[in-house]
């Protein structure tokens, strides 16, 4: 095993044991998610997201509610949430805590993920995650990530350093604004 994969291993032990407050015990990742980075400097780099557990519907509130009043009420909601998960490429020396993880089921059978970290994607190497596409760049202290899985095919994913966000009052939660013109930044989504 590298010396990356054992730092890797050694963090999810120990963030997986905060997570679930039971001392000695480790829950696997729930769901895992694996992309490729796309329009950003560190494009076919390898991304991994584990899912410790799914954010509860008064989580999902609490964001919404955040959310809807403006994206400065989030950044507190965030740092008082307990991890879900983490994304983590294959070459960053440190990984992005999941603070939020939500399923909504597509009527096609898919499955659309919104993910959101409590910092920016590019905190610890920005040179990594700066867009080299069209897209405009956002800046947030935070980072919403949307993946849409097909039921049968890889999916994608779209972030916040290239889009906007927005309450979605139909499902209630966060969301990327205008999803379906948003440069894509996850390509080859896979469960």
């Amino acid at each position: 095993m590298s010396k990356k994969s054992t730092r890797y291993l050694l963090f999810l032990v120990l963030m997986a044991m905060a997570a679930a407050k039971l001392p000695g015990q480790v829950a696997p990742p729930i769901a895992r998610y694996t992309a490729t980075i796309a329009n950003t400097s560190g494009a076919g780099e390898g991304v991994r997201i584990d899912i410790l557990r799914w954010s509860t519907d008064m989580e999902r509130e609490s964001i919404f509610n955040a959310v809807s009043n403006g994206d400065n009420g989030l950044p507190p909601v965030l740092q008082r949430a307990a991890s879900v998960g983490y994304v983590w490429t294959n070459t960053e020396t440190a990984g992005y805590a999941l603070k939020y993880a939500y399923r909504i089921p597509a009527a096609d059978g898919g499955e659309r993920i919104i993910l959101i970290t409590d910092r920016t994607l590019g905190t610890f190497e920005p040179q990594r995650w700066k867009l080299t596409g069209s897209g405009n760049a956002q800046t947030y202290p935070f980072s919403v990530i949307e993946l849409r899985i097909g039921k049968t095919t890889p999916g994608e994913g779209k972030a916040s350093i290239a889009a906007k966000i927005t309450a979605d009052k139909t499902a209630k939660t966060i969301a990327l604004d205008n999803y379906s013109s948003a440069l894509v930044i996850f390509q080859g989504v896979k469960k």
